[in-house]
């Protein structure tokens, strides 16, 4: 008589984690009402604690947390921090934060994501956070005070010096560097490209925040000089043939401002531009974003009154659209009030 046949076995039954709260400690919100500290999930700590003006150790300490319970998880959260057009909080320093610490923890996490960083936030981001590596994140001085030109001169030498040795002396910041760079490069000569071909429309965003020549972010970084030579690279371009490395680099670095920088900014319809030269009477209020909105309104009601408050008139009756994708509901309000 043959055995009897083992019986079918089911999956395992499943029982809810008993959690317990009754030894967590507690602590108090802003209206003094009794919560707890934690609840009991990284994640859930992480996104409900790390909102604007959450201090960096403690942003750091829930990040830390929440990565070692699950890296590509904690990477979608650390991205909501940033996302601008209704993907996140718009947390600008919180995010940078974030990048700084997988910079200094997962460098090639950090690089591996130049995309992204650009795509939840703004193009922008990508050369503030290598400035941010190269200076630290509380050493950006945004704050204009006099200098004679001995001093600025000096002043920018250093800069030069230490951007020179960030790059030689650190493999991480240097494959972040290039990857920036060459992130730049290929969206600068795709939209050459439709600019060429006519179609202004579908040119991106990259000669807006590229950095210009000289200026704030290149001083820091110096990395216009890189994305000019993946621009026009010098064995593309037979005119380059033979010439001293510092010739050509001068050369390429003036070539992008003029032949790149300047008609596809001058296509964007850049608000700047216009306010630059003093051409209050030619924005084109529909093209102007919502940040810039935000930031502009008093400006645009000083200069050019009439025409502004008579696009205002016709955002509300719908006649035309006023671009507000990048403000939370609280600036949308206060813009409102204003």
């Amino acid at each position: 008589m043959a055995p009897p046949l083992p019986p079918l076995l089911g999956p395992p039954l499943l029982h809810l984690p008993e959690w317990s709260f009754s030894n967590y400690p507690i602590t108090y919100t802003e209206n003094t009402s009794p919560t707890f500290v934690t609840t009991g999930n990284p994640f859930l700590d992480f996104f409900f604690h790390v909102v604007p003006d959450t201090p960096p150790r403690s942003l750091k300490h829930r990040l830390c947390s929440a990565w070692n319970h699950d890296p590509l998880t904690t990477l979608k959260l650390v991205f909501n921090l940033r996302g601008v057009r209704g993907t996140g909080k718009s947390d600008t320093d919180g995010f940078y934060t974030a990048e700084l610490w997988l910079h200094q923890n997962h460098p090639k996490t950090l690089a591996a994501n130049v995309g992204s960083i650009a795509g939840f936030g703004y193009l922008k981001d990508l050369p503030e956070i290598l400035c941010q590596l190269v200076q630290g994140p509380d050493k950006r001085d945004h704050e204009k005070k006099p200098e004679t030109s001995r001093l600025r001169k000096v002043k920018r030498l250093e800069m030069a010096r230490k951007a020179l040795d960030k790059y030689s002396d650190d493999p991480n910041y240097r494959f972040l560097f290039e990857r920036i760079s060459d992130y730049f490069a290929e969206h600068l000569k795709n939209d050459m490209k439709l600019y060429v071909s006519g179609e202004f429309r579908k040119v991106s965003l990259a000669a807006k925040w590229c950095p210009s020549l000289d200026y704030s972010h290149d001083r820091v970084t110096l990395i216009c000089e890189s994305i000019a030579k993946k621009v026009f690279p010098k064995e593309m371009y037979p005119e380059y043939e033979g010439i001293e490395e510092a010739h050509y680099a001068y050369r390429v670095r003036d070539r992008l401002r003029k032949q790149v920088l300047v008609p596809l900014r001058k296509v964007l319809e850049l608000p700047e531009v216009y306010i630059g030269a003093n051409r209050w009477d030619s924005i084109p209020y529909n093209r102007v974003a919502s940040v810039a909105m935000s930031l502009y309104k008093n400006k645009f009601l000083k200069h050019d009154r009439a025409r502004f408050t008579k696009y205002l008139e016709g955002a509300k009756a719908e006649k035309t659209k006023i671009n507000a994708g990048s403000l939370l509901p609280h600036l949308i309000v206060t813009w409102r009030k204003r």
